[in-house]
């Protein structure tokens, strides 16, 4: 048995899957299952897999599905995981050379350390400079990945590499009519039980596609309300100041507009809070989502 999943989902994205192969057949360790899970690409995406696997350099597998969006494809990538570690690599990302050799390296750190989820680095540019021009600081060595994000303001460009029996516990929500729910909602619960291990070698690059999740975060907001509402409906519950709290309200509550169910406010952790907030909530609709159709 290999030691990590490399999961890759992809929509339509035959156009970059060969450089992100090209890097996995490039890496100094081959302990690793390439799987691909194909949420329903209709780009001749599967014999472009067929002739990666034919090639017979790395283990490759390969699931097609019908289309449910990023986070079904994770869900199911958790079901049929066996591997001790996973870790996410986008169709439009690709490794450093060593990257695979590094998380083993890493793992032997932390796998007897129960509290520890497993690595945390933030994602790489093509010169290996930290995204966004922010890593990690030097001297912290153990941490949550909330803490990372909102108290030390590490922008969310993350390599996250897990403990399958930890991760595979927390599955994504699935709503009738919907496909996405933010990323972070799994990740909020693991952080209440558990740290990561940072580290800071250059492992992952990121190049973004202009139709990509990232840069289409409003519009998958207004496709999706009912995803985006549970996610503030628990951002409420671990708010840790007033201040994230009340952001948080405002923002339920233009979940619960955008999904056309106000009376869902009376669902949420602080219901008094979330009334008072209504108002600019509305207001938060308004300015930063009636631009965008469904």
């Amino acid at each position: 048995m290999k030691l990590i999943t490399v999961f890759t989902p992809t929509y339509n994205r035959k156009k970059t899957l060969r450089k992100c192969y090209e890097s996995l057949i490039a890496q100094t360790s081959n302990n690793f299952i390439w799987q691909i899970i194909d949420d329903g690409s209709t780009d001749n995406t599967e014999e472009l897999v067929t002739s990666f696997i034919n090639e017979g350099v790395i283990e490759i597998s390969y699931i097609k599905k019908p289309n449910g969006g990023k986070v079904s494809a994770i869900n199911m990538s958790l079901d049929v995981t066996e591997t001790e570690l996973w870790v996410c690599l986008d169709s439009d990302d690709y490794f450093f050379p060593k990257a695979i050799e590094t998380y083993e390296r890493l793992y032997d750190e932390i796998k007897d350390k129960p509290e520890i989820c497993g690595l945390f680095s933030v994602r790489s540019n093509p010169d290996r400079s930290p995204m966004m021009g922010c890593d990690v600081p030097t001297e912290i060595v153990f941490e949550t990945q909330f803490n990372l994000r909102y108290k030390y303001k590490v922008e969310p460009e993350y390599v996250q590499v897990y403990k399958t029996a930890i991760v595979n516990q927390y599955k994504y929500p699935l709503f009738e009519g919907e496909k996405y729910v933010p990323l972070s909602y799994t990740q909020d619960q693991i952080d209440q039980k558990y740290k990561f291990l940072i580290f800071h070698e250059p492992t992952m690059v990121c190049e973004y596609q202009a139709d990509g999740i990232t840069k289409n975060q409003k519009r998958l907001v207004k496709k999706n309300p009912k995803g985006y509402t549970e996610f503030k409906r628990q951002q409420i519950e671990i708010a840790p100041n007033f201040a994230f709290k009340l952001k948080a309200c405002i923002t339920y509550d233009t979940g619960c507009i955008l999904s056309g169910n106000k009376i869902g406010v009376l669902r949420s952790p602080n219901v008094f809070l979330t009334i008072l907030c209504f108002p600019l909530g509305w207001l938060d609709c308004k300015l930063r989502y009636s631009n965008f159709k469904k």
